[in-house]
C-alpha cells in the first residue's frame, strides 16, 4: 500500500499542483484548504505524512505543531512558507518539523523531502525493534564471532575479559552482555582508571556486578587492588583492555579475568558493516538534532567503506556527526565527507599528546622504555602506511617521509613483512 499524504494548503492552484506531483510519485494525497479538518483527520490516524503550509489564511500552522505531536507523534511533518525568515525556520525546527521548504521550491525536492521523510519514520521503527546500542552491530564474520562469544559468556558468571583496539567498542560489548545477563547497566557498578585503588577493592567487594574499563591504564596500586578484591571473592567481573591481557597487566590479574575472553574486531577486519553502521549513526544524529536524516551518495558510501578508520568505530562517529550538522539532511557527497573527514590540526596534536603520555606510562614499566615506545609507535606507523598504500613500500615511504631502504631496513629490524 503506498503512502498517505495529508496535504493542508489554502492555494487552489499549488494545491492542485501538489496533489498532481505527489500523486505522479505514487503517493495517496488527501487535500483540504482547512487546519481543522487536517487535525481532524490526524486525530482519526489518517495520513502517513503532514505536507502544510505556514501561513493559511491569516493563521500560523506553526502554533499547531504541539498538537500535531501529541496527537500523532510518529508523524512527520513538512511545512512550506513563502515567509522565508530566520524566526519561521528556528520555530518550524523548534515544533519538530522534519523538513521546511521555502517558497518557491523545486517539485523534485518536495517529493524528495517526503520521500526521505517517510523512509526515516521506517528506520527509526527498526531502531526500536533492538535493544543494541547504535554502533554494536554488524552482520560480518568478525563480528558474529564476538556476538557468539557474548553469548557464550551470558550463560556463566565467569569473569570476562574484552579485548580489541582503542575505539571498537569493548564498553558496548560490556553493556551488551550485561543485558544477556539479565542485568540492567545502573545495576552493575563502573569503575575506571580514575578511581582510587581503596574505591577499586571496595565496589567489588559490594557489588554483585562491576565492570572495569580501561585496564591498561591502571597503575600497579590499582591492579594489586583489583587483584586482591578478586582473591577475597568478589563480585563478577567485566573488564576491558585494549591490549591482550598480558605486560603491563598484572599476571595474575590478566590469568584471573580471562575466565572468558570476548574479542572485537577492528573497523579493517568488518568493512562489510560500515554502510549499516552509517545508517544507523546517521540517524541517531537525525534524533538528536530534530532534523532530517542524511542520506549518502554511492561514492560517499564506497569512500567511507574503504577509508583506514584508525580509530575504529570511535572516529566513525565522530565523521559521521560533523557530516551530519555540516549537510543537514540532505544527500551527502563525497566531496562533503571528505571535508568531514578533516581535523582541526591543534586538537589533532593534542590528542596525539594524550595518548603519547599513556604510551609514555605504559612503556616505563618496561626496563627498556624509551626501545619500547620507539619500537610500538614505529611498528603502528608503519603498518597503517603500508595499510594506506595497499602493501607499497615506495608509497608508504613516501607518505611517512622516509627512504624506502630505511623502511624496509626498520621493516625487517620489527620482523614486520610488508610487501609490493
Amino acid at each position: 500500500m503506498s503512502a498517505r499524504i495529508l496535504l493542508l494548503e489554502d492555494d487552489e492552484s499549488l494545491k492542485l499542483i501538489l496533489s498532481r506531483a505527489l500523486g505522479s510519485a505514487g503517493y495517496q494525497v488527501r487535500a483540504t484548504a482547512s487546519p481543522d479538518t487536517a487535525l481532524g483527520w490526524i486525530r482519526n490516524g489518517e495520513g502517513d505524512l503532514l505536507l502544510a503550509d505556514v501561513l493559511l489564511d491569516g493563521t500560523n500552522f506553526l502554533e499547531n505543531l504541539g498538537l500535531v505531536s501529541r496527537l500523532r507523534p510518529q508523524m512527520p511533518v513538512i511545512v512550506m512558507s513563502a515567509q522565508a525568515t530566520a524566526s519561521t525556520a528556528i520555530n518550524a525546527a523548534k515544533g519538530g518539523v522534519f523538513e521546511y521548504l521555502p517558497k518557491p521550491f523545486d517539485l523534485d525536492d518536495m517529493v524528495a523531502a517526503v520521500e526521505a521523510a517517510l523512509g526515516d519514520v521506517k528506520t527509526s521503527q527498526r531502531a526500536r525493534t533492538t535493544d543494541e546500542p547504535t554502533g554494536f552491530i554488524g552482520q560480518s564474520v568478525a563480528m558474529q564471532s564476538a556476538f557468539k562469544a557474548i553469548a557464550r559468556a551470558a550463560t556463566s558468571q565467569a569473569h570476562v575479559m574484552i579485548t580489541g583496539e582503542p575505539g571498537v567498542g569493548k564498553r558496548q560489548a560490556a553493556e551488551a552482555l550485561l543485558r544477556a545477563r539479565g542485568i540492567a547497566s545502573d545495576d552493575a557498578v563502573v569503575v575506571t582508571p580514575s578511581n582510587t585503588a581503596s574505591e577499586i577493592f571496595g565496589s567489588t567487594q559490594a557489588a554483585k556486578q562491576v565492570v572495569w574499563l580501561r585496564l591498561e591504564e591502571w597503575s600497579a596500586d590499582q591492579q594489586r587492588a583489583a587483584r586482591d578484591a578478586l582473591d577475597g571473592g568478589g563480585g563478577r567481573v567485566i573488564a576491558t583492555a585494549s591490549q591482550a591481557p598480558s605486560s603491563p597487566l598484572d599476571t595474575r590479574l590478566a590469568a584471573r579475568l580471562s575466565e572468558c575472553i570476548i574479542t572485537v574486531p577492528p573497523l579493517r577486519e568488518r568493512r562489510s558493516d560500515i554502510p549499516a553502521l552509517c545508517e544507523a549513526f546517521l540517524s541517531q544524529f537525525a534524533r538528536r538534532d530534530q532534523q532530517a536524516v542524511v542520506r549518502l551518495s554511492k561514492e560517499a558510501v564506497d569512500y567511507l567503506t574503504n577509508s583506514p578508520w584508525t580509530g575504529n568505530v570511535v572516529e566513525l562517529r565522530s565523521v559521521l556527526s560533523r557530516l551530519s550538522l555540516a549537510t543537514r539532511g540532505r544527500v551527502a557527497s563525497l566531496a562533503d565527507v571528505v571535508d568531514s573527514l578533516k581535523t582541526d590540526s591543534g586538537d589533532a596534536a593534542e590528542e596525539i599528546s594524550v595518548h603519547a603520555n599513556a604510551l609514555a606510562a605504559l612503556a616505563l614499566s618496561s626496563p627498556d622504555a624509551r626501545q619500547v615506545a620507539v619500537d610500538s609507535v614505529e611498528r603502528a606507523l608503519f603498518s597503517q602506511a603500508l595499510d594506506r598504500c595497499n602493501g607499497n613500500r615506495s608509497k608508504a615511504a613516501e607518505l611517512l617521509g622516509l627512504n624506502r631502504n630505511t623502511l624496509a631496513r626498520r621493516l625487517a629490524e620489527l620482523d614486520e613483512p610488508g610487501e609490493d
